[in-house]
């Protein structure tokens, strides 16, 4: 019986070169007083949109996390 190529280890190899990579993102150093770049989300209750700005000169918690 011929024996046929083992196709597991590319396929492996390929999916850990693919998405085994870190993510390389800018970084993040907040000094106190500095603003935040503005930013629009649509708000929980309605969907419609809300800017950072929107909340200037009030006092706003942001909370910044990543869930990988």
């Amino acid at each position: 019986m011929p024996r046929r190529p083992n196709s597991l280890i590319p396929g492996i190899a390929t999916l850990l070169l693919t998405f085994g990579q870190p993510a390389f993102a800018e970084p993040y150093a907040p000094r106190v007083g500095q603003r935040h770049a503005d930013f629009t989300l649509p708000a929980i209750s309605d969907g419609r949109p809300v800017s950072l700005s929107d909340y200037r000169g009030k006092k706003l918690l942001l909370v910044h996390f990543a869930s990988w």
